[in-house]
């Protein structure tokens, strides 16, 4: 063989050891001037979801595997630190522990291996119709490498983590996650979501007693006829937007529209009729579901709305001529109380005349111009 051969051969035999070394080693990271350093220390981060501001504190649990044929026998226990939140933080908030995972007492060197799941909430949620706690079910496999410093003691030498499962419970991609303590890098990282039906009021285990009524968001429909005369059979169009709190959906609290399951399209829309005296009441709507309802123009009805958001009334709107789209609400979030959206359609009546009041100015400009015409013809003759 000649020394040119020999020499790739060689070359592909270092090349690949040293990616098989490569996959075996733990990973280091990066330090500002660009050089690799170990990370000794790990820190877990939360990321809470609430719109209705509950205090919450969350706790982990590191379950050591000694069947791994890599793994040390020997246990040693780990804590993780809790992590709690305040009835003040709202929308979607991201906490890294304030201290790093802490281990006993190491007895030899090698490589530890942690499971690490969220174990439990404080106050423990009871699931119901009305209010859920999303708990993370998500995995990691946490590698700690330890060596032996001076003689006869331990220390930590590197700490891996890799994500095994999602916050759904299903396999995750996989790969290593940053477990600094910056939480704007985190990536060691269960996600939590607090959801409470809109409409329940402050203790959704005992619904506020105006929600058998309202539910989490009514609409209804009057019409004012003004003669007094009201066409039953007329038929109102509606849409309905909306777009849910982080980390939930329709199917959360398991939204109705009056008794079918509401299942807006992909832009988030759902269409309903009303009649004068009918209302749609929506169920199971999370609070802090932002929503838009509009009415679509009717001939010779103009219309208006009377609307509560969290039992707060908001600024009147009125259409400003006949059969014109009418947006009753504009992107407002549902609230914990009474959501509720009142339309009322104005009748363009036919006077005895028989002139429909939407063209009466301009039959009276049609009259002007014929009474100007004859004055001036009158004049004309008598000159």
């Amino acid at each position: 063989m000649s020394m040119k051969k020999l020499s790739k051969k060689m070359l592909a035999v270092v090349a690949a050891g040293a990616m098989t070394m490569g996959l075996a080693m733990p990973a280091f990271a990066a330090d500002a001037s660009g050089e690799t350093k170990k990370v000794t220390q790990a820190y877990i981060s939360k990321t809470y979801n609430t719109e209705v501001g509950k205090a919450m504190k969350f706790n982990f649990t590191a379950t050591q595997n000694i069947s791994s044929a890599d793994a040390v026998k020997s246990e040693v226990a780990c804590t993780i630190p809790s992590i709690s939140f305040t009835d003040s933080e709202t929308g979607t908030t991201k906490k890294v522990s304030e201290e790093a995972i802490k281990f006993a007492t190491f007895n030899e060197a090698g490589k530890y291996e942690y499971t690490v799941k969220e174990t439990a909430s404080e106050p423990a949620i009871t699931n119901s119709e009305h209010e859920k706690l999303l708990m993370s079910k998500a995995e990691y496999k946490m590698d700690v490498y330890v060596v032996e410093n001076p003689v006869g003691t331990f220390k930590v030498d590197q700490i891996v983590v890799n994500k095994t499962k999602n916050d759904k419970g299903t396999d995750a991609d996989g790969g290593k996650v940053d477990i600094s303590g910056d939480k704007t890098k985190n990536t060691f990282n269960f996600v939590n979501t607090y959801v409470q039906e809109a409409g329940t009021g402050p203790n959704p285990t005992n619904p506020d007693p105006n929600y058998t009524d309202n539910g989490a968001l009514k609409v209804s429909k009057t019409i004012d006829a003004q003669d007094g005369t009201i066409d039953t059979s007329a038929t109102f169009n509606f849409t309905a937007t909306f777009a849910f709190p982080e980390g939930t959906d329709a199917t959360t609290l398991g939204a109705k529209a009056g008794e079918d399951d509401l299942r807006p399209g992909t832009d988030g829309t759902y269409t309903f009729k009303l009649k004068h005296g009918e209302n749609m009441k929506f169920t199971g709507l999370p609070v802090g579901t932002t929503i838009t309802v509009t009415e679509t123009g009717a001939a010779n009805y103009k219309g208006s709305a009377e609307v509560f958001i969290n039992n707060v009334k908001q600024d009147t709107v009125a259409a400003t001529k006949y059969n014109e789209l009418l947006k009753a609400v504009d992107q407002k979030k549902l609230g914990q109380n009474k959501n509720t959206v009142d339309v009322t359609n104005t009748y363009n009546h036919v006077p005895t005349t028989g002139i429909i009041m939407n063209t009466l100015p301009y039959v009276l400009m049609i009259a002007l111009c014929g009474a100007a015409l004859f004055g001036f013809v009158a004049f004309k003759r008598r000159r």
